[in-house]
């Protein structure tokens, strides 16, 4: 009897030992541990980490840009660490280079470049016809790059065709102030730069050439369509704007107070005197603003990549919050994910809840060869 006691006991003090102690959660099964860490990956990752190998092997991509020199260095640095892959930067001035040279490649039956990193005028006009220009949806892999929650205005593709993925947002309303000169609020509407007070102060960038002055008056055409931007137009040249193809000397006279008022400044050129604690602001203007790429575009030629797998990994992870933010660092200039932060200390506009605003897309860069005719016959007066 007193052996049966015993063993009670023994059981008793064991299951104790084993259950859920007092005011305590039980024990994660050891079991449970083991299968969350040892889960299969999805076949995207398989195909990835396979991608990511095979582009070490490769060593480096190419790329021809017009991408400023800080992100170019950013970029460098982020892709080597990460992968181990180098970035060979091919840098053209003009994007009308890019297409000569990608074209005499072709002919020659060469096939050095990987990825093209300009605007997408460059992609969907200069090199329209050339069959350069190849769809890069096939390249995306990664879902946080696919997902269209993660783009500004749920849309990663600028055209239909699928051959360009714009990436940085610049905000611009087309209005930029000497501050000391023009007070705030009085500069709330296009209208209101037809006020006679303004006639003669005003400096604008040429809008017969491609640039922020022939954007300017696409997106209005966008706003009011083509014959009230006309309109507006003819009555705007009344003003006798200066008319100046030389960016950074535009936003220097607006910062010097030359000139009071300056439309469709360069952002940057205008940010640096702004950084540098000149007297200029952007204006917001009631009929709010455009998000443009502002060259920070990417996609890939068609034909053999010399470098495929490095290419894929490139694309891929630029697109992704890390590259972005990286990019955007380096560019001094938003992203178009909208799960990216502003670059520290960026000063320039960005759309508030709300506000008025218009994606640049396909329809808008096809337009400006026609646009910048209608400018040289309304702004002709001007040209002399």
């Amino acid at each position: 009897m007193r052996r049966s006691y015993l063993t009670i006991v023994l059981l008793a003090s064991i299951l104790a030992a084993c259950g859920p102690q007092p005011g305590g959660v039980p024990p994660k099964a050891p079991e449970a541990a083991a299968t969350e860490v040892n889960a299969p990956k999805q076949g995207w990752e398989v195909e990835w980490d396979k991608t990511v190998a095979e582009a070490r092997k490769e060593g480096k991509v190419s790329i021809i840009t017009q991408w400023a020199p800080d992100a170019r260095a950013a970029v460098i640095g982020a892709l080597k660490e990460k992968f181990g892959i180098d970035v060979e930067f091919t840098v053209v001035a003009k994007t009308p280079e890019a297409t000569t040279k990608l074209v005499t490649e072709r002919r020659a039956g060469l096939y050095l470049t990987d990825v093209i990193g300009l605007g997408a005028i460059a992609e969907l006009v200069d090199m329209k016809g050339t069959g350069i220009p190849a769809p890069i949806e096939p390249m995306l892999m990664l879902p946080e790059v696919k997902d269209p929650k993660n783009w500004m205005g749920g849309v990663l593709f600028m055209d239909q065709g699928k051959l360009v993925i714009p990436f940085s947002a610049e905000f611009s309303t087309y209005v930029g102030r000497h501050t000391e000169l023009v007070k705030e609020g009085e500069i709330q509407s296009y209208s209101d730069l037809l006020d006679p007070k303004w006639k003669g102060k005003i400096v604008m960038s040429d809008p017969t050439l491609a640039g922020s002055g022939n954007a300017w008056v696409s997106f209005m055409t966008t706003l009011w369509g083509l014959d009230k931007t006309k309109d507006y137009l003819r009555q705007f040249v009344r003003q006798e704007p200066v008319l100046s193809r030389d960016l950074r000397l535009q936003a220097e006279w607006l910062a010097r107070g030359k000139y009071p008022v300056s439309v469709a400044p360069n952002q940057s050129a205008l940010l640096e005197f702004k950084n540098a604690g000149a007297p200029v602001a952007f204006v917001r203007i009631k009929e709010g603003g455009r998000i443009t790429a502002s060259g920070s575009c990417v996609g890939v030629p068609s034909g053999q990549l010399p470098h495929p797998n490095a290419a894929k990994v490139f694309v891929n992870w630029l697109l992704t919050k890390e590259g972005q933010t990286v990019f955007a660092r380096g560019v001094f200039r938003p992203s178009a994910r909208v799960d990216v932060p502003l670059p520290d200390g960026y000063q320039g506009l960005t759309p508030l809840p709300g506000e008025p605003i218009v994606v640049q897309n396909e329809a808008e860069i096809l337009r400006q060869g026609e646009l910048m005719e209608i400018a040289k016959e309304i702004f002709a007066p001007l040209l002399k």
